[in-house]
């Protein structure tokens, strides 16, 4: 890791990546020959040139046939600047909608700070309503706060839909999850095992993306595309077993999902408790 960084330090290094990444078009990008390359670095030394030119190559800058092309890792590195571009240490935005608690019905105090966007009620700071997840500033921009509301939901869901099947969303690693019926923060915590990623949940949200688990609330009158997490039922993680590792998430509103240590899930019904039998 050391190494990806220290490659990058130096101006003309820089220069070069961003010359490169002007007309990025995925695998359809047209290479840049070396004059001319060279010619919008701004750099008329050839040795000088040709030497940090050489540093980029291979993690940063693939030489093909026509010239040169950034690699995969130098545009998730663009990517990841512009979308987490660095903003004042306390800056913090407040996003105006109007969403009650769900324990207490007092108004959500919904922030964005430092590329962070949380939700939480200052009244009873119940764990149902507290979310923080990464949300870059790219996300406010021309948006109603009410629409920044609703992509920041939209961003969450997709991102631990993938986390929960085994996927990082920031780098595409493996996802280790991991159940606890007795934990005193989140129920179940996902971790990538390349990258930083790690994000704590209610047993609920971890099983969104399951037909199954979307129609029982469906039934319930909770449309799981337009519901925020902070709006869904209340749940709990209890362990059926051991041997094999069978959990159930119990769903205040009425519904039982069997799940394994995987966050598959086996099986959803409705519970008498919902009205059926």
């Amino acid at each position: 890791m050391r190494e990806a960084f220290s490659v990058l330090a130096h101006d003309i290094r820089l220069d070069i990546l961003l010359a490169l990444l002007e007309d990025w078009e995925g695998e359809h990008t047209d290479p840049r020959g070396y004059s001319e390359l060279m010619r919008a670095v701004g750099v008329e030394d050839s040795g000088k040139f040709n030497y940090h030119l050489s540093e980029l190559r291979g993690a940063y800058v693939r030489q093909v046939e026509d010239g040169y092309v950034p690699t995969a890792a130098a545009t998730a590195l663009y990517r990841a600047a512009l979308a987490h571009r660095p903003a004042a240490p306390d800056e913090s935005v407040a996003i105006d909608v109007d969403a009650p608690c769900p324990a207490c019905g007092s108004p959500l105090e919904i922030t964005h700070r430092r590329g962070f966007l949380s939700v939480r009620c200052a009244d009873c700071g119940s764990p149902a309503a507290r979310h923080t997840y990464p949300f870059p500033p790219n996300g406010l921009e021309g948006r109603s706060d009410a629409a920044v509301l609703d992509a920041f939901h939209r961003r969450l869901r997709a991102h631990l839909g993938l986390a929960r099947s085994g996927t990082c969303p920031f780098c595409a690693g493996r996802t280790d999850r991991e159940l606890r019926p007795d934990a005193d923060g989140p129920a179940v915590r996902i971790r990538c095992r390349a990258c930083t990623f790690i994000v704590g949940i209610a047993p609920l949200s971890a099983v969104l993306d399951d037909d199954r688990v979307a129609g029982a609330l469906r039934e319930l009158g909770t449309p799981v595309g337009e519901t925020h997490h902070w709006d869904l039922p209340e749940s709990r993680l209890e362990r059926r077993s051991s041997d094999p590792p069978r959990f159930c998430i119990v769903v205040d509103a009425g519904i039982e999902i069997v799940i394994d240590d995987s966050l598959a899930v086996l099986d959803c019904r409705r519970t008498p408790s919902s009205g059926t039998r």
